[in-house]
């Protein structure tokens, strides 16, 4: 009996030992290659856990194997850094600057009393008084009196610059990405996705006459519904539809932005500045999208990852937090402090701000 108990163990502790490498070389493959390890991340944490727990096993049963558990355990735990932080690791330091990323959904125009949300997005907007913000689902109208809103926030900011790339018609107006800056902008470059409202641009600024490039960049939604994610009903034939219906749309999503990160750091290869990237990328930490830009060129870095606390939380569906808007930067900056703002309009995306020293 004790020798089957023992087999059992190894058994199980093989396969959570393979399943911890899988979800961690799973950030490293492009899910336009293998879809269904696009998955795998969300594992990640579960599956460390069990293998915590062998381990603990093993140093009565023999700890000698309990020593390469140990490993790979610390390992998986190093990658699980990307999604929480368990204390506030803010600076004191003066900034020297500060960076908004925010998706605002069109400025509440799609929305029941649209004026009302727009003048709440401005004015949140305003209120963090950022050098340089960088909107996803930006809107503005074709006549910008009947729905101002870059030409405010650009008064009220005192901004140099505003800077738009076009992903989307509508019947009143345009939508896509805007920068609004107090610095210089002496270059500008779009780069919208085919077939999608998605894209990314970037614009030059000169920052103490030194010129930085700033991304600006909105990678593939999921296209999901709090109905797409409503299980309450139990396992059943429609919920199983419902299932497969949503591993089907995010496998697809996963697969298209992952050829549009691997555009995006085509261009952060070979751009000889320092960088400044801001984004919703609609996709969680530990991904091949995330993965890509942070190890891109000289090494990009997460504000949250350095000044972060929490889970850094950016958008929910159903009661489920997800970090799916970042900021990034090159080594030059010295991030100070990052802060999601406890602002949400019509239940989408939370802003996210950061400090930096130059």
């Amino acid at each position: 009996i004790k020798c089957m108990w023992r087999k059992i163990l190894w058994v199980f502790t093989i396969l959570f030992l393979l399943a911890v490498i899988l979800c961690i070389v799973s950030v490293y493959v492009s899910p336009a290659s293998v879809k269904w390890m696009a998955l795998c991340p969300f594992m990640l944490r579960y599956v460390l856990i069990g293998l915590a727990a062998l381990m603990l096993v093993w140093l009565f049963v023999n700890f000698k194997v309990a020593i390469p558990i140990a490993v790979v355990s610390f390992v998986g735990f190093k990658f699980v850094s990307h999604e929480y932080s368990f204390r506030d690791k803010s600076l004191d330091d003066k900034a020297d600057f500060r960076v908004m990323s925010y998706n605002v959904k069109c400025f509440g125009i799609l929305d029941k009393n649209s004026n009302i949300l727009r003048e709440k997005v401005l004015e949140t907007i305003s209120a963090t008084d950022a050098d340089i913000v960088c909107l996803q689902e930006a809107y503005w109208a074709n006549k910008p009196a009947d729905f101002p809103t870059l030409d405010v926030l650009s008064k009220n900011l005192k901004a140099k610059s505003v800077q738009k790339v076009r992903l989307n018609n509508f019947n009143y107006g345009t939508g896509g990405l805007a920068v609004v800056t107090r610095y210089k902008v002496i270059n500008q470059y779009s780069h919208p996705f085919d077939s999608t409202a998605n894209g990314f641009m970037y614009v030059d600024i000169l920052m103490n006459e030194d010129t930085v490039r700033l991304y600006n960049c909105h990678l593939q939604s999921i296209m999901i519904s709090n109905s797409d994610v409503d299980m309450s009903n139990g396992f059943n034939r429609e919920n199983k539809d419902k299932a497969m219906n949503l591993y089907s749309k995010f496998s697809e999503a996963s697969a298209h932005r992952a050829v549009q990160v691997d555009t995006l750091v085509a261009t952060l290869d070979t751009c000889p500045y320092p960088v400044l990237l801001c984004g919703d990328f609609n996709d969680v930490p530990l991904s091949y999208a995330c993965f890509q830009v942070l190890a891109s060129g000289e090494r990009l870095h997460d504000t949250f990852m350095e000044r972060g606390e929490g889970s850094g939380r950016t958008f929910s569906v159903m009661g489920v937090d997800f970090r799916i808007d970042y900021i990034m930067h090159s080594n030059l900056f010295k991030c100070l402090r990052h802060k999601v703002l406890e602002f949400n309009i019509a239940n989408d995306h939370y802003p996210v701000v950061a400090e930096f020293m130059w």
